[in-house]
């Protein structure tokens, strides 16, 4: 029974988006715990305390990424490309996110978990499609030789 327990988890952590998912889930606690913390400890706004804890949990993303989730891909671009390209991708879903954390405090009057859950959620579509299929793109051997020629 345990053998196959493992089998079954090893065979899903082979899965992109369950990676994917992981990764995400560990940004969305880094950025929940600076949220709570920068808003009550240090007396930081909402947008503010949101912008610097999603700044950290992307770089924290962007590592286990480019380490773990694609380490398999294929990939014909230097770090600083993958790094520059990763920002300017998911800074639009940052943008949306504190946009949507701030009102769901301030105007609906849900607590920042929920608020962040909810923005987090929609979120997730964008950055995935983006990471897969543009950043981490795996190039197949005959794309690479083309690229060569």
């Amino acid at each position: 029974m345990l053998a196959y327990t493992r089998n079954k988890i090893e065979r899903l952590l082979k899965i992109e988006f369950i990676r994917f998912c992981i990764v995400g889930g560990l940004g969305f606690v880094i950025n929940f715990v600076l949220l709570v913390a920068l808003t009550k400890l240090f007396g930081l706004s909402i947008v503010v305390a949101q912008l610097i804890g999603a700044e950290v949990a992307l770089g924290t993303n962007f590592i286990l990424h480019h380490n773990w989730t694609y380490k398999a891909h294929n990939v014909n671009k230097t770090l600083k490309n993958l790094i520059v390209q990763f920002h300017v991708t998911t800074w639009p879903a940052i943008l949306g996110s504190t946009a949507m954390v701030s009102l769901g405090i301030d105007v609906f009057h849900i607590s920042k978990f929920v608020a962040l859950l909810i923005s987090s959620s929609v979120s997730l579509i964008w950055n995935f499609g983006w990471s897969k299929f543009v950043i981490w793109r795996d190039i197949t051997p005959k794309e690479i030789e083309k690229i060569a020629k």
